[in-house]
């Protein structure tokens, strides 16, 4: 995907939106210099707590495995609804996500309540 359209991808999801709002130039400064960047995203399709996280990082390690590409660097933003909030129960589903996709590279993540979404939503920026 042109860099530059992940930018814009970044910067919609990121717009007052806080804690996200505060990634600085340097964390955007990366991802233009890269060669490729690629962008995934995925919504659940339940609400039922644990299970809905476990489903989209299923979807996003398929997606990062069936490419056959190796990324170095990751931008992670989940977005939430206030009506379904993250519960803690649910990190465990991704930090077995991070240990299977992300190991010990670079990652940057936040939440992000967005009240337009209906269920949980992962959005994921990787680049080479």
């Amino acid at each position: 995907m042109d860099n530059k359209k992940v930018l814009q991808i970044l910067e919609s999801l990121t717009k007052n939106k806080h804690p996200m709002n505060n990634l600085g130039i340097e964390d955007y400064g990366y991802l233009e210099n890269e060669n490729e960047v690629a962008y995934f995203s995925h919504t659940s399709t339940t609400d039922e707590i644990t299970e809905r996280v476990k489903e989209v990082t299923e979807k996003l390690a398929e997606e990062l495995f069936g490419n056959g590409k190796e990324y170095e660097r990751f931008i992670m933003i989940i977005e939430y609804n206030r009506e379904n909030e993250m519960m803690m129960a649910e990190m465990a589903s991704i930090h077995d996500f991070v240990e299977l996709c992300i190991k010990n590279k670079k990652m940057i993540w936040g939440l992000s309540e967005n009240n337009d979404i209906k269920h949980l939503r992962f959005s994921l920026i990787a680049s080479r």
